[in-house]
């Protein structure tokens, strides 16, 4: 049995979540065409019969300048930290720009193998991605190469072999049937928030946050479910809410079907929208809304 920790590192939106969401089998972590859509680090399990791979997914590493920004960015590079193998994920169009050589100065302090894995290759030319790699191959000794497409699975299970060959004897860290350990509030707080990535504008679900304030079973089987969706602007709580409430009854309508599916019974999803002035500039408005680094 072979076992070990595998962080996935990279700028925003290469596809990290994604890649993790199919090497698990089921969807865990959030996903939208929006960068910065992770927040935070999100673990998953891959059981085979001869290995437990635990995966983490981070928030994109990007010239950070609010305090939410820097918290992402400060809890992807901590989550290198007791790893044994790093994927630093890519893409064809990829260039060795600011974010890369620091996140190269932090794996070299460390004794563990690095991947460079290439993403979305079926949506470009053979040339650009051979130009791309010989560009990337000169910041770092990476151990391994791999060209893949995680919305489709390309290559998903060469990666996966490779993978296995770097790690070590090892014991499983989780039970077979656990598939992450993020708890279920969190889960179900991202499966809200997905939703205002996806429906609301380019800017407004970066100032918002969602905390779960009450769960809990009721009599009938169905599960009550209180949530809060903090915003930064009095002006955006309209927004949010949408005409005669459409749009928050979208959200809930649409994060209430996915939650049924992570919980597997009926729910009740009872959602209210504050205002948190400015929250995401502060480093302790951004705290008390459960952003906080662990180490």
């Amino acid at each position: 049995m072979k076992s070990g920790f595998i962080v996935i590192l990279g700028r925003p939106n290469v596809g990290k979540s994604t890649l993790l969401n199919y090497l698990v089998g089921t969807k865990i972590s959030i996903i939208s065409p929006k960068p910065q859509t992770t927040r935070f680090k999100i673990l998953g399990v891959k059981n085979l019969p001869d290995a437990q791979l635990v995966f983490i997914d981070t928030p994109g590493v990007h010239n950070a300048r609010s305090a939410l920004n820097k918290y992402m960015v400060e809890t992807a590079i901590k989550s290198i930290k007791g790893v044994d193998l790093v994927y630093l994920m890519i893409e064809p169009e990829d260039f060795p720009g600011e974010e890369y050589p620091k996140i190269m100065e932090k794996l070299r302090k460390i004794d563990i193998p690095v991947f460079l894995v290439m993403n979305k290759i079926d949506r470009h030319s053979e040339d650009q991605i051979k130009a791309t790699e010989q560009e990337f191959r000169k910041l770092f000794p990476f151990k391994e190469v791999v060209k893949i497409a995680a919305l489709t699975g390309k290559n998903v299970d060469l990666l996966v072999t490779k993978t296995k060959k770097y790690l070590h004897e090892g014991p499983e860290y989780f039970p077979k049937d656990m598939l992450t350990d993020r708890p279920l509030p969190l889960l179900i707080s991202e499966a809200i928030r997905e939703k205002l990535f996806l429906r609301l504008g380019k800017e407004l679900p970066y100032s918002a946050a969602v905390n779960i304030e009450e769960m809990k079973e009721r009599k009938n089987g169905v599960l009550y479910v209180r949530a809060v969706i903090s915003v930064a602007r009095e002006s955006q709580k309209g927004i949010v809410i949408g005409k005669k409430g459409k749009m928050l009854k979208r959200i809930g309508t649409e994060a209430r079907f996915d939650i049924q599916q992570i919980v597997n019974k009926p729910v009740y999803l009872d959602i209210f929208v504050r205002t948190e002035k400015d929250w995401p500039k502060f480093e302790e408005k951004v705290k008390k809304l459960g952003y906080r680094v662990s180490d």
